[in-house]
């Protein structure tokens, strides 16, 4: 049975002062599912398009708000996922998006900063969604990050949260080419990763990306 490959990228000790990949990794390596093998890398060399193609599925958790992305990288990862490859980015890995406005397009939405850490009800806006099968509503801890969806993109929302009296998106996922992405907001820390319903939408979005 052909074992399908993973690839967690992210940055460790000063590169990721806010979200360690060491803080994440062994949790992501329990939310895989069976079948599927996980490695994990700070090597951003690994977005280049000849090096993803190895992979079904790469789950990005980078720390880069403060990294320069080259182009070649960037042409690596929506070419990769043009051809059928899935791309599940997880919180902070938004950060790619900061200096290459071709993946703002990809992940279709815009990444605006966010509040203070708090308590936050989550709802579920596509409950028919393979990536939502047996998750309900449910409150959290996290870090709320906003973001304006942009016009044109094709996405189907899977999860919002409140906060004070405004709904934002906390997790999508869309069709890009012949490949799929799904973005999910929660994964501040190694304690997000705790809560049931997250573990489920995670484990569920690797098989629907994957």
């Amino acid at each position: 049975q052909h074992v399908k490959q993973a690839l967690l990228i992210g940055d460790y000790g000063d590169d990721a002062p806010y979200h360690p990949l060491d803080q994440i990794q062994n949790h992501i390596h329990k939310l895989m599912p069976e079948g599927w093998e996980l490695h994990v890398s700070d090597d951003y060399d690994l977005f280049e398009m000849e090096r993803l193609e190895a992979y079904d599925l790469c789950i990005v958790y980078t720390d880069a708000f403060n990294k320069k992305i080259s182009s070649r990288h960037a042409a690596g990862i929506i070419t990769y996922v043009a051809n059928g490859g899935g791309l599940l980015i997880l919180h902070c890995g938004v950060s790619l998006q900061e200096t290459r406005y071709e993946l703002k397009q990809l992940m279709g939405a815009q990444y605006r900063g966010h509040s203070d850490y708090r308590a936050l009800k989550m709802y579920v806006s596509s409950p028919a969604h393979p990536i939502m099968q047996g998750i309900s509503a449910f409150v959290m801890e996290e870090e709320p990050y906003e973001f304006t969806l942009l016009p044109g993109a094709e996405r189907t929302i899977l999860l919002e949260y409140n906060m004070e009296d405004e709904t934002w998106p906390a997790a999508w996922c869309s069709e890009y080419a012949l490949g799929r992405t799904v973005y999910v907001m929660p994964g501040h820390h190694a304690p997000s990763f705790d809560y049931p319903e997250l573990q489920r939408l995670i484990t569920q979005s690797i098989l629907w990306a994957g």
